[in-house]
């Protein structure tokens, strides 16, 4: 019988068309692409490739005058059902509509189909064919694949389940809780229940990990009898529910693949969902207790009772308190005194029950591993049984577990075995947590035994599918220091450790973030489903406090403590030190203080999370963030040319303790000292009043807070002459800014004095103002200039929207074909590569640096003559980077009129060999001294630096300007990621700091600093003023046939709050 709930609805009546004819189906989409992309339409019919984008043969075209609308036309038989998607197709990659589930068609008939890619609302014109209306196994009108995909290869294609959804989409927790309500009252047995969440994740209805914790909350609630389950009249044997857990397995294997938070809610789904063993997906499964019901050694009562209360009920409508009616029967048989061999097939059919149930424990499942997997096994039962030391019995249950992982995913029995042994990993940990704590601290032994635990529980999240390959790393970053403890523990070796402790954390953290996300609906779940809310709590509470990688966090949170107390190092780190008032404000992001109401007496915001690009508004008066930055991101640049007090740490219960000594709401008073003290007191209404009125008064103020809060002029632009309409060198505009920006004329400076000052800098070359002046017009872009002017006066939140708006007309621009032609002529000889800059009259100002503001283009090939023309009209819309209006709007400058952008264009260094690149200040901003350069150092190119947009620490160095150059390692780095250069262009390359020489070795990373140093001193006095340089040191060759250089590609001067 028809599942209840799932029936289709009755279709639409369609125009009259003989079923088997053909009819021409319309495809229309609005869709933007790059040079060379192509839009196909793929999906499920073979017309459109069967799921395979090279063999869709309905591809769409376009032209200058449709351009970005495609359109394209192809043929089907009357009557064929298609799921498809628009592709963007360029070669041999293919980008996939992402946030839109499989469109769904009938075709009834000629019609067009119109769409906006990946936008959900499609509309039909012509005869036509209505979508889909709601297949069989569908919630929500999203159909169900065909076939019954199984672990074991044949997986439907990747397109059968639907995109990721945020909670906050369309659709998402509270709809989908009220479905499951709603379903589970109709759906009174076990195998309706379980069909439920077969068919919520065949119907795409499970979107999200939000979605997916409250099925995982669901099963586990029917598998415990919270949820009862009472039979319904229908005679399913235990095979359907078999084959319901085979089928939800495979979806939720795909499920896993997402992300860390999918495969840790997928685990935990697996252990409600009973056996698909070969034996228990047979026609007529556990025919044992047939057997035992009409055995001739017990009385017929009995037989009778065993028959209905056992073999008919299991055959009719299985349900976990089958395993209690059963377990109840052997106990009374026992005491009744049975033959021993009606016991031992009772015994025996008893066992069966639980291993359909996946009822049985961590022994019993151990006991029947395969022979290959026995020694393995029997070792960690022999030290278990045993009563061995927790680290002897993690080591065998390491050595099992890593045997069954490769496993699991196609052994379901192998899988449980998995998850029982992880559980009781998390409490051979807790009980080495609760050892270490005990143990007196700071001892050699001591670092030994905590070094140990923590790689033994790093392996553990690893083998559980949780940041498999930076736990990894983690782990040889700390067995390295392990290696090395021989000596005792040094400063260095100190830091090391908290950079490692540091990268490990965020793996702890991100998980937990997601989690707090994805459980966020489940107790809205629970009141929907009448779940005493004490058990709800419990659940939610469990999932987040029993994971290994929860003892994970305890272990590394134990390593920071004590290596930066052993190393002497600040636990929060000072980006802008002084003293801010204002109310205390709570933000996940640092960019959502765009979106609130802030106060007007200022706003201490306290927030999670920083992505390096937000502009701050000049409301806020200080900054605690709970991760670090680098102090010489732009983000932290334009904190200080603002006078915002700015403070960060990785130390969770740090930045707690500093957020619970205020209140939210409320006044309080933030002290940041330099040295990395930070402190926060609440303060009454009259003393902000008082503290408000005194930074509105100050004369000295930022540029930027004094246009705004007083009227007063805005920042002066950069000169601006538009005379110049052709490519010129950068040498020529040394002390020229008004052509083509201060960025190209301090490049042509920089060429001109790199011999004397011991650096290397690249040949430059600069599109004027005058190019860009010219060529960025018409009424398109007039029109999306003055649709954001309009937001940004009235505080509309379609501000970001219609700043990409105007992006996208500044990029449908053209860039003159001399301009491109002289470029690629005067590039030196061999130039494969070109980074493309930008280069504003509106930074580099007095009071406003605008630094990170705008775009730059690197990896550029400047043969292929569509990218580079894609390069420079990027750079030029980047004026309209959100970042770059906020910045503009705050300090008071306009939008467009007057703005101009320039376009620095430099052959890109080989970076053959060892590349780290550093931001360097030739005076130390933090602690004011001008006798010293503060460098902050990366592996790989220097977007990690300035952008801010990894998490992590950079290199912090301060060098003495006076011999001998007395350096002071301030932290090592610990960022998980360094952008390499590649063929293709950059690319994220994870690092490994236990093979890294500025990590291994003090005296080279102390050598590379008084380089830096050098030439950052030597480029101050050049200037004549402190400066703020941008470069490169690359190592090439090695031992004594290595060289090494410094290159500078950029240099401008400190600007900082008055």
């Amino acid at each position: 019988p028809e599942s209840p709930g799932l029936r289709p609805r009755p279709r639409q009546e369609a125009a009259e068309v003989y079923i088997g004819a053909m009819a021409e189906l319309g495809f229309i989409v609005k869709c933007k692409t790059q040079p060379g992309d192509e839009v196909r339409v793929v999906g499920s019919d073979p017309a459109i490739g069967s799921w395979d984008p090279s063999k869709s043969s309905v591809r769409l075209t376009t032209d200058a005058s449709t351009y970005p609308v495609w359109s394209g036309v192809g043929k089907f038989a009357v009557g064929t059902r298609l799921e498809f998607k628009f592709v963007v197709v360029n070669g041999s990659s293919a980008r996939w509509e992402s946030k839109v589930e499989n469109r769904v068609l009938t075709v009834s008939g000629d019609f067009v189909a119109e769409a906006e890619f990946d936008r959900a609302r499609m509309t039909q014109k012509g005869h036509g064919a209505a979508p889909e209306p709601s297949p069989a196994t569908g919630l929500n009108g999203n159909p169900s694949p065909k076939g019954s995909p199984s672990p074991k290869g044949n997986q439907p294609p990747a397109a059968f389940l639907p995109p990721p959804r945020t909670a906050g989409e369309s659709g998402a927790p509270g709809d989908f809780v009220r479905r499951i309500a709603e379903e589970n009252a109709k759906r009174r047995s076990w195998r309706n229940k379980l069909d439920l969440s077969r068919a919520l994740l065949e119907g795409g209805d499970v979107t999200s990990v939000n979605e997916l914790a409250c099925m995982q909350a669901y099963l586990t609630w029917v598998a415990s009898g919270q949820i009862k389950c009472e039979e319904d009249g229908g005679h399913h044997r235990p095979c359907a529910h078999a084959d319901a857990s085979r089928k939800i397995s495979a979806m939720l294997w795909q499920f896993a693949e997402r992300g860390d938070a999918e495969t840790f809610v997928a685990r935990r789904i697996f252990p409600a969902l009973p056996s698909y063993a070969e034996q228990f997906t047979c026609a007529v499964p556990m025919t044992r207790i047939r057997d035992i019901a009409h055995r001739g050694d017990i009385p017929h009562d009995l037989k009778q009772e065993i028959k209905h209360t056992l073999q008919n009920k299991l055959h009719r409508c299985a349900d976990p308190g089958d395993m209690v009616t059963c377990r109840n029967l052997i106990e009374r048989c026992r005491r009744e005194n049975y033959s021993h061999a009606f016991m031992e097939q009772f015994e025996i059919f008893y066992k069966e029950l639980k291993e359909f149930f996946n009822a049985g424990g961590l022994d019993e499942k151990c006991e029947h591993v395969p022979g290959d997997l026995q020694p393995a096994a029997q070792k960690f039962l022999g030290q278990k049984r045993g009563g061995s030391s927790p680290w002897d019995q993690l080591g065998a249950l390491a050595e099992l577990r890593a045997a069954l992982v490769p496993r699991v995913r196609d052994e379901q029995t192998l899988l449980l075995l998995d998850i029982e042994l992880e559980r009781y990993a998390f409490v051979l940990l807790s009980q080495i947590a609760g050892e270490m704590e005990r143990t007196q601290h700071g001892s050699p032994d001591w670092w030994g035994k905590l070094l140990a635990a923590l790689r033994l529980a790093l392996r553990q999240s690893e083998l559980s599918g949780t940041g498999v390959e930076e736990c990894a790393v983690v782990s040889r970053e700390v067995e390295a220091c392990l290696g090395e403890l021989v000596g005792g523990t040094s400063v260095f070796w100190c830091m090391r450790l908290a950079a490692s402790a540091d990268r490990a954390l965020r793996i702890c953290f991100a998980l937990t973030q997601k989690l707090e996300a994805a459980y966020r609906s489940v107790p809205a779940l629970g009141g929907a489903l009448n779940i005493d809310g004490h058990a709800v709590s419990v659940f939610v509470e469990a999932e987040m406090r029993t994971s290994v990688l929860f003892q994970v966090s305890k272990f590394v949170q134990l390593v920071m403590h004590e290596a930066k107390k052993s190393a002497k190092l600040p636990l929060w780190t000072a980006i802008s030190a002084g003293s801010a008032c204002g109310k205390v404000m709570r933000c996940r992001e640092l960019s959502e203080t765009w979106l609130k109401k802030l106060p007007s007496e200022g706003a201490i915001v306290f927030c999670d999370e920083a992505s390096g690009d937000e502009e701050l508004p000049t409301l806020v008066r200080g900054v605690i963030v709970a991760r670090d930055l680098p102090v010489l991101s732009h983000l932290a640049l334009r904190a200080r040319q603002l006078g915002a007090v700015f403070g960060c740490t990785t130390e969770r219960p740090l930045f707690d303790s500093l957020f619970s000594s205020g209140a939210e709401g409320a006044p309080a008073k933030l002290d940041v000292a330099a040295f990395g003290d930070v402190r926060m007191e609440k303060i009454s209404d009259a003393a902000l009043a008082e503290a408000a009125a005194a930074a509105s008064a100050k004369s000295g103020g930022s540029a930027a807070t004094a246009a705004q809060a007083k009227g007063k002029a805005a920042p002066k632009l950069g000169q601006l002459s538009v005379e110049a309409q052709g490519l010129m060198d950068a040498v020529e505009l040394a002390t020229s800014p008004q052509v083509a920006g201060s960025k190209a004329a301090s490049s042509g400076r920089l060429e001109s004095i790199a011999d004397t000052a011991g650096f290397k800098a690249p040949k430059g070359f600069a599109v004027p103002f005058g190019v860009m002046t010219r060529s960025v017009a018409g009424t398109a872009v007039e029109a999306a200039v003055a649709a954001l002017q309009t937001a940004l006066d009235s505080h509309s939140p379609k501000v970001a929207d219609l700043a990409q708006a105007t992006r996208e007309a500044v990029e449908a621009c053209k860039v003159p074909a001399k301009v491109l032609d002289d470029l690629v002529a005067k590039l030196p000889a061999g130039t494969e590569r070109i980074a493309v800059r930008s280069s504003a009259n509106s930074e580099d100002l007095e009071g406003v640096s605008g630094a990170g503001l705008h775009d730059s283009v690197l990896g550029v090939d400047p043969k292929d003559r569509s990218a580079l023309e894609a390069a420079v009209l990027k750079v030029w819309s980047s004026m309209f980077t959100l970042r770059a209006v906020q910045s503009r709007h705050a300090a008071g400058m306009p939008l467009f009129k007057g703005i101009a952008m320039g376009v620095l264009v430099q052959p890109m260094v080989s970076l053959e060999g060892r590349a780290y690149a550093f931001i360097a200040f030739s005076k130390h901003v933090v602690e004011k001294d001008d006798s010293s350069v503060y460098i902050e150092l990366c592996v790989g190119l220097g977007e990690t630096l300035a952008s801010a947009d990894q998490p992590g620490t950079p290199y912090r160095l301060v060098v003495k300007k006076q011999a001998p150059g007395e350096v002071r390692v301030l932290s090592l780095a610990s960022f998980s990621y360094g952008l390499q250069d590649k063929a293709g262009g950059p690319a994220q390359v994870r690092i490994d700091y236990s093979t890294e020489r500025l990590s291994t070795e003090k005296a080279y990373l102390e050598s590379i600093a008084r380089e830096v140093a050098s030439v950052a001193t030597k480029v101050e006095e050049c200037y004549g003023a402190p400066m703020d340089m941008e470069g490169v040191v690359l190592e090439r060759g090695s031992g004594s046939n290595g060289a090494r250089e410094v290159h500078l590609v950029q240099a401008r001067p400190i600007v900082e709050a008055a």
